[in-house]
């Protein structure tokens, strides 16, 4: 352990259960519950961050900065809660950027969703037990990727570069860590990355006589006009 690493607000405190118990009530209490999400923290804290963390407030809601799925906040409030987690909602519907031209497969996007969880929770950790919070790299640097390459050697991961610049490796960026180190079909189609290329829309006229030629080059219509007189 680090000189420099501070102590979480429950360690050695003997109402330690209790007080994990009164955050989590709270928490039900709270707009944008899921409990499967709340398992998933306890369960990650134990197996990755040593069971150091206070377990922080966790809502399906916006996060109010344009481009994440996720973000998260120092939080003061009932019980000794110290963070404060908030998930994009809407990654469900699968209608954000690098999850609109995908399948939209629940399970999927279920299990975007969950990784935002871990990636926040390593923002979660720094913030409130290491005070490394990377702020030179909107978050993502030496601190961020170290933690993230420790939890992806355990899940089988490949590794990210050293920081979110470009300048310090041709690995993937932590910034979208793990979505952008997870296995090709992990996410059942769902998620379609920023490198891989979106199919395109195309215009058709209205004039059927325009439109036919424009059909025919883009799906084969006399068996789509078969399987349409076909159709009840």
């Amino acid at each position: 352990m680090s000189a420099d690493m501070t102590m979480s607000l429950l360690d050695g405190t003997h109402k330690e259960a209790e007080l994990r118990a009164l955050i989590r009530e709270y928490a039900r209490s709270q707009e944008g519950y899921d409990a499967r999400l709340y398992d998933l923290w306890d369960e990650w804290n134990e197996e990755f961050f040593e069971g150091r963390m206070v377990p922080s407030l966790i809502q399906l809601t916006d996060p109010g900065q344009t481009h994440c799925y996720g973000c998260c906040t120092n939080f003061s409030g009932l019980a000794g809660i110290r963070s404060a987690i908030k998930i994009r909602a809407s990654i469900l519907d699968g209608t954000l950027r690098d999850l609109k031209h995908g399948t939209r497969n629940k399970q999927g996007l279920r299990r975007f969703l969950e990784d935002v969880l871990l990636h926040e929770m390593i923002h979660q950790w720094h913030r409130e037990v290491t005070g490394q919070d990377d702020a030179s790299y909107s978050g993502h640097g030496p601190a961020f990727s170290a933690k993230a390459n420790e939890i992806g050697a355990r899940l089988g991961l490949p590794i990210v570069r050293r920081t979110c610049k470009s300048r310090d490796g041709k690995e993937p960026s932590p910034s979208q860590w793990p979505h952008d180190v997870r296995p090709d079909g992990y996410y059942l189609g769902a998620h379609v990355p920023s490198r891989v290329d979106k199919p395109k829309g195309f215009f058709v006229p209205e004039d059927m006589n325009e439109a036919i030629p424009i059909l025919r080059k883009r799906f084969d219509v006399d068996a789509l006009c078969a399987a349409m007189k076909d159709t009840p």
